[in-house]
């Protein structure tokens, strides 16, 4: 905040690009090297299906304004590799969805931030609203969506680099159920 309001996605992977000693900015990184397409784009089909731009691989809306919605680690990886890319660096973003929670833990035990899919204060998720692609994937989010930085985890507890609150500490087990309830969607980048 202020900047983006909606825009904690790419606010997290510039926190991790910043880790990793780039000079990076996340107003940059959104309105430079976020795909975003127009959220006006939906639809309804004669199937009574809505349908609309896939959120997995664009945001869809602006964020640098209330008016968008949160998106998937495809766009997160695709603006961190453009700026990856322009940067000559050997760093590069990777998409890891459906990785399990151990997995996730031994990298973040190896000093490996990642972003990480999540709720607004580690909430149940709460109402999803969604759309199908016209490719016929359905995508979907609640307006308690966020994505975060995890940088550390005990038995009991994970630590968060949050975008809206900072570091913070969550219970673990709800970690993991709010995780899950979001597919286990997260990024992280990898020396090539």
């Amino acid at each position: 905040m202020p900047e983006l309001p909606t825009g904690c996605e790419i606010t997290a992977m510039t926190m991790v690009l910043d880790y990793y000693g780039l000079d990076v900015d996340k107003v940059m990184m959104a309105t430079e090297y976020l795909p975003a397409l127009s959220s006006s784009d939906q639809y309804y089909e004669e199937d009574g299906n809505l349908y609309g731009n896939d959120l997995y691989d664009f945001f869809i809306g602006d964020p640098t304004s209330v008016w968008g919605y949160v998106y998937g680690p495809g766009a997160i990886e695709t603006a961190a590799n453009g700026f990856l890319e322009d940067e000559e660096s050997l760093w590069r973003a990777y998409d890891i969805t459906g990785i399990d929670t151990e997995t996730l833990y031994q990298y973040v035990s190896q000093d490996r931030p990642i972003v990480v899919c999540v709720t607004i204060d580690m909430t149940d998720r709460g109402t999803v609203e969604g759309w199908y692609t016209s490719e016929g994937r359905y995508v979907d989010w609640s307006t308690r969506d966020h994505c975060a930085v995890l940088i550390g985890y005990s038995n009991d507890t994970i630590t968060l680099a949050d975008p809206l609150a900072g570091e913070v500490v969550y219970d673990r087990d709800q970690f993991e159920s709010v995780f899950e309830s979001r597919s286990n969607q997260c990024v992280f980048l990898e020396e090539r």
